[in-house]
This record gives structure tokens, sequence and C-alpha cells, in this order.
């Protein structure tokens, strides 16, 4: 059986429980209209994660992140709690 390499694939279902505090705080992006339904929301929040650590790790040569740059700490911080959530919740899921 031939695995598709992440970079072949256009797009992947994965389905996922969130935790309870995620789901409230993308319910209320739905709601505000900021997202026009949960899937989108979920994308949408994602994408921005995914951006701002890739401007993290292109920035990492002018800050110093582990020193004195509280901006780009507490954005990493963000960014890692959200990763281990997720990992977490899929991990969950296949139990």
């Amino acid at each position: 059986m031939k695995m598709e390499s992440p970079d072949n694939v256009s797009s992947k279902q994965v389905g996922v429980r969130l935790p309870g505090h995620l789901y409230r705080w993308l319910k209320e992006k739905v709601d505000s209209g900021e997202y026009s339904n949960m899937a989108q929301s979920v994308i949408g929040e994602l994408t921005k994660a995914r951006t701002l650590e890739e401007m993290r790790c292109r920035e990492t040569s002018y800050y110093d992140v582990s020193g004195g740059e509280p901006l780009a700490r507490m954005v990493n911080e963000r960014i890692e709690s959200v990763r281990r959530e997720l990992l977490d919740e899929v991990k969950r899921g296949r139990t």
C-alpha cells in the first residue's frame, strides 16, 4: 500500500473533538459573522496560527525569541499550546 506524501495531498478531512473552551471560542467567531461555519473557523484560525509560526521562524534571526521579545514569546507560547491541545485530541480520538 502506497502512502501519499502530505505535499501531494491538496486537502484532507480530519475529525477531532475540540475541548469546550476552543469550541466556544470558534463558535463565537461564527456567531459574530467572522466565519460562515465551524469548519471555516477552524481552517481560518489554524491558517493564522501557521502564518504566525512561519513569521516567527523567519524572524528568529532578527529577534532573540528566548530573550527579551515579549510579543514573539507570547505568540510562540500560544501556538505551542494550541498545537499540544490538538495533538492530545487527535491521540484521544485514536484510542
